[in-house]
């Protein structure tokens, strides 16, 4: 791992996310309160696991942005930001709009096309296709994707990578 992708990484500030990113946020009554930031998220001293419900995108529609974070020591060990169709219900591969990831895939057997230079960071950036990987150098933390997803949400704009 090059010194780039050696980052220490704090675990996210919910209440300022809350509050940094209110005009983004929508209850859906199709979605159970369990599932979203306005039922009880799940956070524990070892991993955080939430879904932001979005307001309605005019092209990609109702979606969210999924955090999960693993910590060890207090610092976020491993994270998966995913920005993703949550109405109505799709199979894995088909609501995704966007991800990051910090999930290793260096080992000596791992396919050419999914290694990337900024390893274990990447970019899942094709909608509906999350083989395809590329370098991320700067969406690290919860708040990097909010702020990411925030410019599609706010104007409306489609993403297309």
């Amino acid at each position: 791992m090059s010194r780039e992708t050696e980052k220490i990484l704090l675990p996210a500030n919910i209440p300022e996310i809350l509050e940094k990113y209110a005009d983004l946020f929508c209850n859906y009554p199709q979605l159970p309160p369990k599932d979203s930031i306005y039922g009880s998220y799940k956070r524990t001293n070892n991993k955080l696991s939430v879904l932001f419900p979005l307001i309605e995108h005019p092209v990609h529609g109702k979606t969210g942005l999924h955090a999960t974070e693993k910590y060890e020591a207090g610092f976020v060990i491993e994270y998966h930001y995913q920005w993703k169709i949550i109405i109505p219900k799709m199979g894995k591969f088909y609501h995704h709009i966007s991800a990051w990831e910090n999930e290793p895939h260096a080992a000596p057997w791992t396919p050419e096309k999914y290694k990337v230079e900024s390893e274990p960071h990447h970019h899942h950036h094709v909608p509906g296709n999350r083989g395809q990987r590329k370098e991320n150098w700067d969406i690290l933390t919860l708040d990097d994707a909010f702020s990411f997803v925030s410019r599609y949400i706010r104007t409306g704009e489609e993403y297309k990578p």
